[in-house]
């Protein structure tokens, strides 16, 4: 590395730490400062007095735990779909012996690049016609198989040595007895990733919950939020406290997997 690299990348990665921390950090202070604080610009985050009146707000003016206990049981729900169907889906096409596995692969990818928008339209009809509207079913149904949590076990299930899948056969194993006591437990840090970023991406869908519920007690929170910045107008602080709820569980998740996510991504991404 040269002197001039030594000098300015630090000067670099401080200025992007900053502009990547700074919405988090005015959200999380601006929860804690006085609803007038907030209306003087910048200027009001300067620490000088906390309350919690924000947060008492936030709660009283949308049901923010119903809500809350929604995301749950969606994310709960997606990631487990995901995870299984990708489980099997990476497995057929690892171990299948398809003669078209290849392109099947390729299709898998190619539906990567495709906008989620896209195919909305068509998700919201077929919802509407099996009658699942404004259920908490239709938030997570049509995102119960991932391309990229297929990818990421695809790769994984690759890099498992072919002689001892011989072997196992050989010895009599079965393909489900295979998969569950040999290939799942060798792949547990890609599965924990997949795991985590389904989870993540479940958590923070926000346009098609939006979309396919209206009732608020079938809404996620992230719907929620939104709800309650149409109804509660200028009030900033009760929108940033809602927004300081509705982050804390997944920072959680991140801050306790983020081991078996960079490890989890690493090697799917190598192999």
């Amino acid at each position: 590395m040269t002197r001039l690299s030594k000098i300015f990348l630090p000067v670099y990665l401080t200025i992007v730490v900053l502009l990547v921390a700074f919405p988090v950090v005015y959200a999380y202070v601006g929860a804690f400062r006085p609803a007038g604080a907030l209306s003087g610009g910048l200027e009001g985050l300067v620490p000088t007095s906390f309350t919690l009146d924000n947060f008492t707000r936030a709660l009283n003016r949308a049901p923010l735990f119903v809500q809350l206990g929604n995301s749950v049981i969606v994310t709960i729900a997606q990631t487990a779909l995901q995870v299984v169907t990708g489980i099997f889906a990476a497995y057929a096409l690892t171990f299948g012996k398809l003669r078209f596995a290849k392109i099947l692969f390729g299709v898998f990818l190619i539906s990567m690049m495709i906008p989620g928008e896209t195919t909305m339209i068509a998700n919201y009809l077929t919802i509407r016609s099996i009658g699942l509207y404004d259920t908490l079913i239709a938030v997570f149904l049509p995102f119960g198989a991932s391309a990229v949590t297929i990818f990421l076990l695809r790769q994984s299930f690759a890099s498992f040595p072919k002689e001892l899948h011989e072997a196992a056969v050989l010895d009599g194993v079965g393909p489900m007895a295979f998969l569950w006591k040999f290939l799942v437990p060798l792949s547990r840090p890609t599965i924990a990733a997949a795991i985590i970023t389904c989870a993540i991406a479940a958590w923070n869908g926000y346009l098609w919950p939006l979309l396919i519920t209206d009732t608020p007690s079938n809404r996620t929170v992230q719907a929620g939020i939104s709800q309650m910045a149409d109804s509660v107008g200028p009030d900033i602080g009760a929108l940033l406290a809602g927004s300081v709820l509705v982050s804390l569980p997944m920072i959680i998740v991140v801050i306790i997997g983020q081991s078996a996510l960079t490890r989890g991504l690493t090697e799917g991404a190598s192999k």
